[in-house]
C-alpha cells in the first residue's frame, strides 16, 4: 500500500530536483506545514484523495489525488513569477516519469485550474500569497509492497 508520506516524499523529491524550484524558492518546499523560520520564499503542498479507489483482483488498484501547492514570499523579495514557472517546470512535463514509490509509482499528474485554497494562517502578516497550483495524480499501487 502507498501511504501519504510515500507519496509526499516522492512530489517533494519531485519539487527539489527542478533547479528552477530552487532558485524560485530558496526557502525550500514543504508538506501540509510551512517553516517556522523561513530562509526566502517557500512552497506548501497537500495531499488529498479523489474518488474512490479502484481495486483490481491481482492486488493492485488505482487512486486519484489532488496536489495543492502554494509559494509564499516576503514582501519585496521573491518573484511570484518565477515561483508559478517553477512549478510548472517540475511538475507538468509528462510523460516524465515519478520516482517509484515503496508499492507503486504515480502514473500520471496533470495541471488543474487552481481552486483558491490554501493556508493563510501560513501568512501570519509577514508573507505574501504569490502563486500556487494544482494538479490530478493518478496513483497505481499494490496491496503489498
Amino acid at each position: 500500500m502507498i501511504t501519504l508520506d510515500d507519496l509526499a516524499a516522492a512530489v517533494k523529491a519531485r519539487l527539489d530536483a527542478e533547479p528552477k524550484v530552487a532558485a524560485a524558492l530558496p526557502g525550500g518546499t514543504y508538506f501540509d506545514r510551512g517553516p517556522d523560520q523561513p530562509a526566502g520564499a517557500y512552497a506548501v503542498f497537500t495531499l488529498a484523495r479523489e474518488g474512490e479507489t479502484e481495486w483490481f483482483s491481482d492486488g493492485s488498484y488505482l487512486q486519484g489525488y489532488v496536489l495543492r501547492v502554494a509559494c509564499y514570499t516576503s514582501q519585496g523579495r521573491g518573484d511570484p513569477a518565477a515561483a508559478q514557472l517553477a512549478l510548472a517546470a517540475a511538475l507538468n512535463p509528462q510523460p516524465v516519469p515519478w520516482a517509484t514509490l515503496r508499492a507503486g509509482v504515480v502514473m500520471s499528474g496533470l495541471p488543474r485550474g487552481y481552486d483558491g485554497k490554501h493556508a493563510p494562517d501560513l501568512r501570519e502578516g509577514k508573507d505574501v500569497f504569490a502563486a500556487a497550483g494544482q494538479w490530478a495524480l493518478i496513483v497505481d499501487g499494490n496491496r503489498t509492497p
